[in-house]
C-alpha cells in the first residue's frame, strides 16, 4: 500500500470513528439530560383563543429533574401563570406503549402534562392515559434551545 493509500485510510477511519462518538453521547446521556432545555408553543384552549406555553426542564445530576412551566390565556390574561414542579419518566406506557413519556408533576403532585418526545427534541402532548389527541391543533412544544 503506498503511503498516499495509508494517509486516506487513517483519515477515513478517524472520521468514522469520531461520527460513532457524536452518536453514542445522546444516547449515553441520561432521559432527563437529553430533555433538559426551554420548550415554547400555543396550546389549545377551549375558552380562550389558545394558551402560550414556556416550558423550561433542568436536569439535575441525570438523576432526575424540575420544571418551570409559564401559560398565558391568550385574550384574557397579560400574566402568565407559574407552575414548578418534578419531572417523571414513565416507560411503555399507553396503549400504543411509547418507550418513554416526560410527565410534570406540580407540588401537590398532580399531573400537569404527559409529554412524548417527538422529531427535532420536540414535545408533543398526549392525554392523561398517554395516548395521542386526536386534533388538528397544534399539540407540539418546540425546542429552542
Amino acid at each position: 500500500m503506498t503511503f498516499k493509500g495509508i494517509a486516506t485510510t487513517a483519515v477515513l477511519a478517524s472520521v468514522i470513528g469520531l461520527a460513532g462518538c457524536s452518536g453514542n453521547d445522546v444516547q449515553n446521556q441520561s432521559p432527563y439530560a437529553q430533555a433538559d432545555g426551554r420548550y415554547q408553543g400555543t396550546l389549545p384552549c377551549a375558552d380562550c383563543a389558545g394558551i402560550k406555553t414556556s416550558l423550561e426542564i433542568r436536569n439535575q445530576d441525570n438523576t432526575g429533574a424540575s420544571f418551570t412551566l409559564d401559560s398565558t390565556r391568550l385574550g384574557q390574561s397579560e400574566k402568565p401563570l407559574r407552575t414548578q414542579g418534578q419531572v417523571l419518566i414513565k416507560e411503555n406506557v399507553g396503549p400504543n406503549s411509547y418507550p418513554m413519556v416526560y410527565e410534570l408533576k406540580n407540588g401537590q403532585g398532580n399531573t400537569i402534562y404527559n409529554l412524548l418526545p417527538v422529531g427535532n427534541g420536540d414535545m408533543r402532548l398526549l392525554d392523561r392515559n398517554y395516548s395521542r389527541i386526536d386534533s388538528s391543533d397544534n399539540l407540539t412544544l418546540k425546542r429552542i434551545n
